[in-house]
């Protein structure tokens, strides 16, 4: 607890500070596995005590599966959240070195193309039969294999870029104490705005740790967190779309 709570601390306040131990390896697991452990089960929290009609007009229309409770939602979180996060970090690595050298405009191009092929790939799996859900099913395979690729290739920055990402649970952990008093309240928009607050401070801190992982000039670390980012959640979605993961898991990834 004190590892976590002592990261905590220095994500919040001190983040190039704590990216750059992250980055010169004098971080471990356990400070990085403990926020995002106790950001999750605190989202969860919050999520399974407010209404069911807050979560909607808050998320769009998502809400949990009825008899489902914390006891099977944190565990799918944790899990889920990892394997999700280990995605979006081995994208971020390569990116990050595709983006680090040459112009950057005509690779953040090619990158930006890439992506918004991969984007439109997943939303065309929604009820996808027959060829073009087997187009689909090997293009989920591709971009895992490309994933662990790109992560076996640069192992220890990787690693780094991971535990970067789960030590931004901090402020997961800290938007969440924050909204809660609004999303109580029934203040949906008050929600959201803290919620988008602390959204794009999450991409900020994300490009500052990816500064001190890899080196990167801030735009170009900033270009690898985006793109990266849309490349995960475009993975969540494919993978949703073609039925390979059950809602339950789906709503858990997306709300936790």
């Amino acid at each position: 607890m004190n590892l976590s709570e002592t990261l905590f601390i220095k994500v919040l306040f001190r983040p190039d500070a704590a990216f750059g131990a992250i980055a010169a390896g004098r971080t471990g697991w356990a400070g990085p596995l403990g926020l995002f452990a106790l950001s999750t089960g605190a989202s969860l929290l919050l999520f399974l005590a407010l209404p069911a009609g807050f979560i909607a007009e808050a998320f769009e229309g998502l809400t949990f599966t009825p008899g489902r409770g914390f006891a099977f939602y944190f565990p799918v979180s944790l899990g889920g959240g990892l394997i999700f996060m280990a995605f979006i970090s081995s994208a971020i690595s390569g990116l990050a070195r595709f983006l680090g050298v040459g112009r950057l405009s005509p690779r953040l191009m090619a990158a930006g193309l890439a992506a918004l092929a991969f984007g439109v790939t997943a939303g065309a799996m929604h009820g996808a039969a027959g060829p073009a859900r087997a187009f689909g099913i090997a293009a989920a395979l591709l971009a895992g294999l490309a994933a662990a690729l790109a992560a076996r290739s640069d192992a220890g920055r990787f690693a780094a870029v991971f535990k970067s990402m789960l030590a931004v649970s901090a402020l997961s952990l800290a938007c969440t104490l924050a909204a809660a008093p609004a999303a109580f309240a029934g203040l949906t928009k008050a929600y959201t705005g803290i919620e988008l607050t602390f959204s794009i401070l999450s991409l900020y801190w994300l490009a500052r740790a990816v500064t001190a992982v890899y080196g990167a000039a801030r735009a170009r670390a900033a270009a690898a967190v985006v793109l990266g980012l849309l490349a995960g959640v475009a993975f969540l979605y494919l993978v949703f779309n073609l039925g390979l993961i059950p809602p339950e898991v789906f709503q858990a990834l997306m709300i936790a």
